[in-house]
């Protein structure tokens, strides 16, 4: 698989996954409706590495960097994120999250000691800048007096969390294993982790049988779960924590894209400027040469 190819498919599919979730948010709550999600996940890839016979012989490093992964990317991370939408409107939630380009580049520099290349980091300050732009109209309407704070700062906490699980798995412990296996693992742990906390917010233990509920499900698991993240640890192996990171800008886009064929979005001129910036922003990630390290273990497993 090529890293274009990767890269527009984990675009595709986690813009898409903002729509679907709108239909998990109702009569289940949200911490359960996360535990189904990863649940599922981590069984449906477990049971495709059995029917591969993909192995991977997991000592104390290697459980404590699948634990990491999963607690941190599959688990803080999107309970955060899930908080933080109950007060915050979706472009809002979208701009805060798009920090995690940067949050890559300052945890990479710290953890794994990668320099900061000025042009990835001048990529990502001007995806960040045109999603502003994007949604300027709701960033107007912002307030510091209300409740808002709150979920900006439960969203800038999920880019932390979320960052810090990228750069687990971008560790040498992480990449010595097959990239499905080791995924497979992290999901588990974080499904663990996501019932402990569902059984701790003391939220009833529900299940939406309607269509909708389980149709979203299952696209969240196989598709926004399973395949997306598969690819992205392969990405993040292939180009680094920085490069990877930049989806977070480009993703919403494509949320924009469905919003306006079916919930009427309309572009205003400081939208469409700020269009502009994201795609150079983006043609200069992918003009950037590869200078991550030789293939390992993992980073040679194409999903």
């Amino acid at each position: 698989m090529s890293i274009i190819i990767g890269f527009v498919a984990c675009v595709l599919i986690w813009g898409s996954t903002w729509y679907a979730i709108e239909f998990q948010l109702g009569e289940v709550a949200k911490e359960w409706s996360v535990v189904y999600r990863f649940a599922l996940s981590a069984v449906l890839l477990q049971a495709w590495c059995i029917l591969r016979g993909l192995k991977a012989n997991f000592g104390p490093q290697g459980h404590i960097a699948a634990a990491g992964t999963g607690i941190f990317l599959f688990g803080i991370n999107y309970l955060l994120v899930y908080a933080g939408t109950e007060h915050l409107t979706s472009g809002l939630v979208a701009v805060a999250f798009s920090t995690l380009s940067l949050m890559n580049i300052i945890s990479a520099r710290i953890f794994l000691g990668t320099p900061v290349h000025l042009p990835v980091l001048g990529a990502a300050v001007l995806g960040i800048s045109g999603l502003a732009m994007v949604f300027s109209n709701e960033i107007a309407q912002f307030s510091w007096a209300d409740e808002t704070m709150v979920g900006l700062a439960f969203c800038l906490s999920a880019t932390v969390t979320a960052s810090l699980g990228n750069t687990i798995a971008a560790s040498d412990n992480a990449k010595a294993f097959p990239i499905l296996p080791f995924t497979a693992m992290a999901l588990f742990y974080s499904s663990g982790f996501n019932i402990l906390v569902a059984l701790a917010s003391g939220q009833p233990m529900l299940f939406d049988s309607s269509r909708p509920y389980i149709l979203s499900l299952l696209y969240l698991a196989v598709f926004g779960t399973v395949i997306a993240f598969t690819i992205y640890l392969w990405l993040i192996a292939k180009i680094g924590v920085a490069r990877a990171g930049y989806i977070s800008v480009v993703m919403p886009l494509v949320a924009l894209t469905i919003s306006t064929i079916y919930e009427g979005f309309v572009w205003s001129a400081a939208a469409l400027a700020g269009l502009a910036l994201i795609i150079i922003g983006n043609a200069m990630i992918i003009r950037l040469k590869n200078d991550s390290k030789p293939a390992t273990a993992v980073t040679a497993a194409t999903p």
